[in-house]
């Protein structure tokens, strides 16, 4: 009997093989220097690279700079890290405690009188990595139940974990080992250590970033040493103690929230600190004026700028001021004279799609007293309408402008920087999953997107999972480069939002087709969102930034 063959496809090239080789067997050899493969969509799903193939399929290699490719790598790296740790420094803990930019801040927590973490710690850590990574050693995979690996996690140590299992909606769990070190994750890996062989372990603050060289997106300060506002990471650093501090570290501690009864008190302390924090930028604004009479706000999508915008604006009220907010949008050049990108299609996220030019002779006037004509952008036309706003200052009033480019100088140009005060706002995330597991703020504010495009635009939660990347791609060529030339950073994550807007997007999630070039990535964010429990929302008040969101908001009305 002859041996049965396999049609493997993949770009413009076609293999017919013998069914059971691996993917990792199948994957073609790429160019030196070039990222490696670390994974495959096979028909559509998405599989790590020890998948064997045993019917006639169509391959999509992932590379390590894909965002599916990178998270692969980002997670393995964890685990890696996670070894080296339990080597060299097994009475402390890895704790993996955001997301940044360019990767993952952690820190080694010790005990009461163990010394601080050193620098030469980190050296010997990144040491360690390495040499794991060189001997190329096998990152096994193993099924097993779930009431086993919860009872895993439990005599580990992970009671966060152990909590975040119970509630899946799954019967079996997979274990990944290095050696004799087996942890749970959220993601797959690649099958073996020496895969990870492009990464850094930076010091920062009293702990490290590690990073991905894959997807290092901000360049290197002159010593070579990790380029990352230590303003922005003092507002992470500062939630986190405040998350601490309420004993919501964890999703397994926002769930006990939620089953406890207690979490309309969360939601209280929430938005209390909140507030406070908007009253202190307001403060600084008015101590500023009148040579301020300029904010720019500025800050990724799904950050919560138009809620925010009109929150300071009534503490500015309330205050003695008389802000008038002005949109961006309008100073749109017509579609017909937007710039090209590279592909022929008009860059309307980068800052030549505004009329800079205008935009400033404008604030010239508005700041010098003089009365202007604002020009109104029609978007269903893609150009400025007849109509105009006319705007003019008078003694109290300070203008509030929001848009993606206000930390960029090439906005604003003509305005002296000292009449002008730069706000950079963001969905800053610091509950975790579990020790080794961040949620990432770019996930939450997907999410967030998600729940809002469904509710308000009618946009399916296809077609925004199909956009996001795109979306993400603007924000690294037009926010996030400007975002250390704030001059005041405001987190508008809640701690306890997924609690409410995981339960309302899941099942637009669950009904993405499996044919559907957005099915890996639903399914990704399904396996976040189905760790929380859902929660009642009548204790968020109707000025609440979440409730841009979900749809309650006064500033709707």
């Amino acid at each position: 009997m002859s041996q049965p063959k396999i049609t493997l496809t993949w770009d413009d090239q076609s293999l017919t093989t013998t069914p059971g080789q691996t993917l990792e067997q199948l994957c073609p050899a790429t160019d030196a220097g070039a990222p490696p493969v670390v994974a495959a969509m096979v028909n559509n799903l998405l599989r790590d690279l020890r998948y064997p193939v045993f019917c006639d399929s169509h391959i999509r290699w992932l590379s390590a700079t894909t965002p599916l490719g990178s998270r692969i790598v980002q997670h393995s790296l964890a685990l890696l890290l996670s070894a080296a740790v339990e080597s060299l420094f097994p009475d402390r803990r890895l704790v993996i405690e955001h997301s940044l930019r360019n990767g993952r801040f952690c820190r080694l927590q010790a005990r009461e009188n163990d010394r601080p973490l050193t620098t030469d710690d980190i050296i010997a850590l990144e040491r360690e990595m390495r040499r794991l990574a060189e001997a190329d050693l096998p990152i096994t995979k193993n099924r097993v139940s779930k009431s086993d690996a919860i009872g895993f996690c439990r005599a580990s140590g992970d009671i966060p974990k152990a909590a975040v299992l119970d509630k899946l909606p799954t019967d079996q769990v997979t274990l990944y080992s290095i050696g004799g070190h087996t942890r749970h994750l959220f993601s797959k890996t690649v099958p073996s250590t020496g895969y990870l062989r492009d990464f850094r372990l930076c010091p920062f603050e009293d702990g490290f970033i590690l990073v991905d060289m894959h997807n290092l997106s901000t360049m290197l300060d002159g010593n070579s040493q990790l380029a990352y506002p230590r303003t922005l990471n003092a507002t992470l650093n500062n939630y986190s103690n405040w998350i601490n501090m309420q004993g919501v570290n964890y999703c397994s501690d926002l769930n006990h929230q939620v089953e406890t009864g207690d979490f309309s008190s969360l939601v209280v302390m929430a938005e209390a600190r909140q507030e406070r924090a908007i009253q202190q930028i307001g403060d600084r604004i008015c101590q500023s004026f009148p040579t301020v009479r300029l904010v720019l706000i500025a800050g990724p999508s799904s950050s919560g700028k138009t809620s925010f915008c009109n929150r300071l604006a009534i503490e500015l009220r309330n205050q003695g001021l008389r802000p008038i907010t002005l949109s961006m949008d309008n100073y749109f050049r017509n579609n017909e004279d937007t710039p090209l990108l590279p592909d022929g299609q008009p860059d309307f996220e980068g800052v030549a799609a505004v009329d800079t030019e205008l935009f400033n002779r404008h604030l010239r006037l508005m700041l010098a007293g003089e009365a202007v004509e604002m020009p109104v952008f029609d978007f269903k036309t893609g150009r400025r309408s007849e109509r105009t706003i006319p705007v003019q200052l008078g003694e109290k009033h300070i203008l509030l402008i929001e848009g993606i480019h206000g930390l960029n100088e090439a906005l604003t140009s003509e305005i002296p920087a000292a009449n002008k005060l730069k706000i950079y706002i963001s969905c800053m995330t610091a509950l975790n999953l579990d020790n080794l597991t961040p949620i990432s703020t770019s996930d939450n504010r997907e999410i967030r997107r998600l729940v809002r495009d469904v509710r308000s635009r009618n946009i399916s939660a296809e077609k925004t999972l199909l956009s996001w990347q795109r979306v993400r791609a603007g924000e690294e060529a037009n926010i996030f480069p400007y975002q250390d030339s704030a001059d005041c950073y405001f987190n508008t994550s809640l701690i306890y939002e997924f609690s409410l807007l995981a339960p309302l997007i899941t099942p637009y999630l669950q009904s993405i087709p499996a044919d559907s070039p957005a099915y890996a990535e639903a399914r990704r964010l399904l396996r976040l969102t189905e760790c929380f429990i859902p929660a009642d929302a009548k204790a968020v008040p109707t000025y609440s930034l979440l409730q841009e969101f979900l749809g309650g908001s006064i500033f709707e009305l």
